[in-house]
C-alpha cells in the first residue's frame, strides 16, 4: 500500500471512528428516551416496514455504488449511468412497494403496517439521488466529510426531530420521520460537496461493465437480506408485533453501537481493498490486522453486555422491556461474529470473488432456515439461539472461503481471534466478580451498572494497552508507526515513547 493509501486510510479510520463515537453515544440516549416515549408496538411496526423497505433495497440500485467504489478506472460516463440507474430505479420501486403495500398483511398480519411502509417508501427516492454521491466520496476516501454529514444529520434528525414528535405523541411516525429526515439531510450534504454530473445518461456500453459487477452484489445483498431478515419475517408473523418490537430492542441495543463501531473501518477498508485488490499479500495482512484489532474490542464487549444485560435494559430501556434480557445475551454471541465476518465479505466484494459469496449464502440461508425450524418452538428465545448457532457455523464457512482466496492458513486465522477471546474471558470473570458482589448486597440498580461499565473498559484499556498479547501487541505498533504518516508532528513525543514501553524497537518510517 503506497503511503499516500495508507495516509488516507488512517485519516479515514480516525474520523468514522470519531463519528462512531459520537453515534453510538447518542443512539444510546436516543433508545433510552423513545423507549420511554413509545412502546414495543411502535417499534415493531417499524421493523416490519423495514424489513419489506430492505427487501427493495437490494434491487433499487442494482449493487451500482459498489461497482463505482470497486471499479478500477472510472470515468464520467460511468458516473452518469449510476446516476441515472439510481434514479430512475429508486422511482421504480417508490411506486412498487406504494402499490403492493396492501399485501405486506400476507407477511405480518397486521394492517397497520401498510400505511408505514408507504410512508417509508420515500427513502428510494431519497436513496436513488444520494447514492452516487455517497459512492464517489467513500471512492475518494473523504471520510470527514462523511463523519461530519452523519453526525450533524444524526443530531437534527433523531434527538431533534424524532424525540420532539414522539414527545407530542406522533407515535410510530416519529420513528419514520426521523429516519426520513436523516437520509434527506446526508442527500443535500453528500451532493453539496461531490456535486458530480446529474445530466441522464441511456447508453448500454456504460451500464454494461458496471451491471455485471453490481448486479451480482445486489444479489448477494439479497440473500444477505434473507438470512439477516428471516428472524424478523417469522417473529412478526407468528408472535406478532409487540413480540419483534422487544426482539429488536434487544437485538438493536447491541448490534447499533457495536454496528458503528465495525462500519468506521469497514467503510474505510472496502475502498482500501479495492484499490490492492491485484496484491493479495498486502489484502492479507490487512485482512488479518482488521479481524484482530475488531475482535480485540467486540468480543469483550459482547461478554460485558452478557453479564450486565439485566442492568443495562432496566437501566435504557426500563421495567416494561424486561422480556428483552435473556434475548440481549443470547443475541451477544451473534453480533460479534456477525461484524467480524463483514470484513471477510468485503475481501469478496473486493476481490471481485462473486459467484464463491453467492455458494456460501445459499447455504447459510438453508443452514438458518433449518436451525428456525428446529428451535421455533421456544419462542422468542429460539429464534436468538437459530441466530448465534447459525453465525458460529458461517465463521468456520467464511474462514474456509478466505483460505482458498487469500491462500491464508487456518492456523492464522483462528489467530486473529485469540486476543479477542482471552480479553473476552479476563473481562467477563472480573465483571462476573464485580457484578455477583454488587448484587448479592442489593446495591442500587444505578451503583451496579456505572460499576460494571467503569470496571470493563478499564479492563479492556488494561489489555489492550498497557498488557496486550503478542499478535495485539505487534498490530499495535504496525498501526502507529503507520500513524507518523499523518501525524508526524506526535510521533517523537507520543508514539516513539508508548513504543518503547510495549518493548517494541521500531524506526521512525520516512
Amino acid at each position: 500500500m503506497s503511503q499516500s493509501l495508507t495516509a488516507k486510510t488512517l485519516n479515514g479510520v480516525k474520523w468514522t471512528s470519531i463519528a462512531t463515537v459520537s453515534n453510538s453515544v447518542m443512539q444510546i440516549g436516543y433508545s433510552a428516551i423513545m423507549a420511554r416515549l413509545l412502546g414495543p408496538t411502535e417499534f415493531g411496526l417499524v421493523a416490519m416496514s423495514a424489513v419489506i423497505l430492505r427487501f427493495g433495497g437490494y434491487f433499487a440500485n442494482m449493487g451500482m455504488a459498489q461497482a463505482i467504489i470497486q471499479k478500477k478506472d472510472l470515468s464520467t460516463e460511468d458516473i452518469r449511468a449510476a446516476f441515472t440507474s439510481g434514479l430512475l430505479l429508486g422511482g421504480f420501486f417508490f411506486a412498487l412497494i406504494w402499490v403492493l403495500a396492501p399485501f405486506s398483511i400476507l407477511v405480518f398480519d397486521n394492517a397497520k403496517v401498510i400505511e408505514v411502509v408507504r410512508i417509508m417508501a420515500v427513502s428510494f427516492l431519497i436513496g436513488g439521488f444520494a447514492s452516487t454521491s455517497n459512492s464517489l466520496l467513500r471512492r475518494q476516501m473523504e471520510f470527514k466529510v462523511l463523519s461530519i454529514a452523519e453526525t450533524c444529520s444524526y443530531i437534527v434528525a433523531y434527538l431533534g426531530i424524532g424525540i420532539v414528535l414522539a414527545y407530542v405523541g406522533f407515535g410510530v411516525w416519529s420513528l419514520v420521520l426521523a429516519t426520513l429526515s436523516q437520509s434527506i439531510i446526508m442527500a443535500i450534504i453528500s451532493y453539496s460537496y461531490v456535486r458530480h454530473n446529474i445530466q441522464l445518461l441511456f447508453s448500454w456500453q456504460q451500464y454494461k461493465p458496471l451491471f455485471a459487477y453490481g448486479s451480482k452484489m445486489s444479489f448477494i445483498s439479497f440473500l444477505e437480506f434473507l438470512y439477516s431478515n428471516m428472524d424478523t419475517l417469522l417473529i412478526g408473523h407468528f408472535l406478532g408485533s409487540s413480540k419483534l418490537g422487544i426482539y429488536n430492542r434487544a437485538y438493536n441495543l447491541i448490534y447499533l453501537p457495536l454496528y458503528f463501531l465495525t462500519t468506521s473501518l469497514a467503510k474505510v477498508i472496502f475502498p482500501s481493498f479495492s484499490k490492492i485488490q491485484l496484491d493479495r499479500e498486502k489484502l492479507t495482512t490487512i485482512y488479518l490486522s482488521s479481524i484482530t484489532i475488531i475482535a480485540t474490542v467486540l468480543i469483550p464487549a459482547s461478554v460485558g453486555v452478557i453479564i450486565s444485560g439485566r442492568e443495562l435494559v432496566l437501566i435504557l430501556l426500563g421495567d416494561k422491556w424486561t422480556e428483552s434480557i435473556p434475548i440481549l445475551q443470547i443475541i451477544c454471541i451473534a453480533i460479534p461474529l456477525s461484524l467480524i465476518t463483514m470484513f471477510a465479505g468485503i475481501v469478496c466484494d473486493a476481490t471481485a470473488s462473486l459467484k464463491k459469496k453467492i455458494i456460501l449464502n445459499v447455504i447459510y440461508i438453508q443452514i438458518i432456515l433449518v436451525l428456525f425450524y428446529f428451535l421455533r418452538d421456544y419462542g422468542l428465545k429460539g429464534f436468538a439461539s437459530a441466530i448465534a448457532t447459525g453465525e458460529v457455523i458461517k465463521t468456520f464457512m467464511y474462514m474456509y472461503l478466505m483460505r482458498q482466496i487469500l491462500l491464508v492458513n487456518y492456523k492464522q486465522l483462528f489467530g486473529s481471534y485469540i486476543p479477542g477471546i482471552i480479553n473476552g474471558v479476563v473481562v467477563g470473570g472480573i465483571l462476573y466478580l464485580v457484578t455477583s458482589s454488587l448484587r448479592s448486597a442489593e446495591s442500587p440498580l444505578w451503583l451496579i451498572f456505572s460499576c460494571q461499565v467503569i470496571t470493563g473498559v478499564l479492563i479492556l484499556l488494561l489489555l489492550i494497552l498497557i498488557i496486550p498479547h503478542p499478535v495485539l501487541k505487534q498490530e499495535i505498533a504496525s498501526l502507529l508507526i503507520k500513524f507518523n504518516l499523518t501525524n508526524s508532528k506526535y510521533y517523537e513525543r507520543v508514539i516513539l515513547p508508548y513504543l518503547t514501553f510495549l518493548n517494541i524497537k521500531e524506526k521512525k518510517p520516512h
